[in-house]
């Protein structure tokens, strides 16, 4: 577990507890609560601990699971009880876990007897293909800006999915919607899990037009441009017939392959070459 996390929740997990039950929630349905929101953040918290203010963000988390008024900005309450050691968080998030498993393995009952459903009514065979294909997820920080797919793996802010025959992808909130080889439209979500039934295709389909790239040099081939969140643009280029004699980099199926970041135009960063994927590069 993330030491920075379990520091965190041996630091507020009384303070937050005794927010709710301050505001008449009770003990046993605020101590789930706590629990369920913290392990929903667990594989995110590097990145949540840089780009939020988490007692302000989780606070607000907390008051909407519980169904208590919004209070935007207000930060979760400090020393609201003492430290308790009859009362640790550990058994709770033991509980959370598992109706965390209980709640997953629900949705693929409702899931799996809708497809059965479908299948006796129209075709099985297309059912079975339309599938989303079991996926492996490992916790990866993503070095890039942006979203990007090689080998079979998609990866993202946090975490690498692998997801063979993705034919296109493009963001969606803070995951993915793809198509895959078949022809079916997946949603992959921020922690990797891979759904269907994401019936819309915006994004894949009327991407937004990038603005024109300016080469660095003759040599440089623009392959692809994103959006990059918040703002900006990213662009990938082949650069394959620059000298690399004195470089460690990769040598892609066709070249070497950089990433140019421009967050206004003619306003952009410095090359910066893709390592560690052993094939072709893909943004979208």
């Amino acid at each position: 577990m993330n030491a920075d996390f379990t520091r965190y929740v041996e630091a507020r997990w009384t303070d937050l507890v005794g927010g709710l039950e301050d505001e008449d929630v009770a003990p046993e349905a605020a101590r789930i609560a706590v629990a369920e929101t913290l392990l929903a953040s667990r594989r995110s918290w590097s990145r949540r601990v840089r780009d939020e203010q988490v007692d302000v963000s989780l606070w607000a988390e907390l008051r909407e699971r519980t169904g208590l008024p919004a209070r935007p900005g207000e930060p979760a309450p400090h020393g609201v009880r003492p430290s308790d050691p009859r009362d640790p968080p550990e058994p709770w998030f033991a509980r959370a876990e598992a109706l965390r498993g209980a709640r997953r393995r629900r949705g693929l009952v409702r899931a799996a007897a809708g497809v059965l459903v479908l299948a006796v009514l129209a075709t099985g065979w297309q059912w079975w293909a339309s599938r989303p294909p079991a996926a492996e997820v490992r916790e990866e920080a993503n070095e890039l800006p942006v979203v990007w797919y090689s080998q079979g793996e998609l990866h993202l802010e946090d975490v690498v999915v692998t997801l063979p025959e993705i034919e296109e992808f493009a963001a969606s909130g803070s995951g993915v919607v793809a198509r895959l080889g078949s022809g079916s439209v997946v949603h992959v979500d921020a922690d990797g899990d891979v759904t269907t039934g994401h019936d819309s295709t915006e994004a894949l389909d009327d991407p937004p037009e990038a603005p024109t790239f300016i080469a660095f040099t003759q040599y440089d081939v623009l392959v692809q441009a994103a959006p990059v969140p918040g703002g900006g643009w990213a662009y990938l280029l082949d650069s394959s017939r620059r000298d690399s004699a004195q470089d460690a980099l990769r040598q892609s199926e066709s070249g070497r392959r950089a990433l140019v970041v421009c967050m206004s135009e003619g306003k952009c960063g410095e090359p910066v070459t893709i390592l560690g994927a052993g094939g072709s590069i893909r943004l979208r």
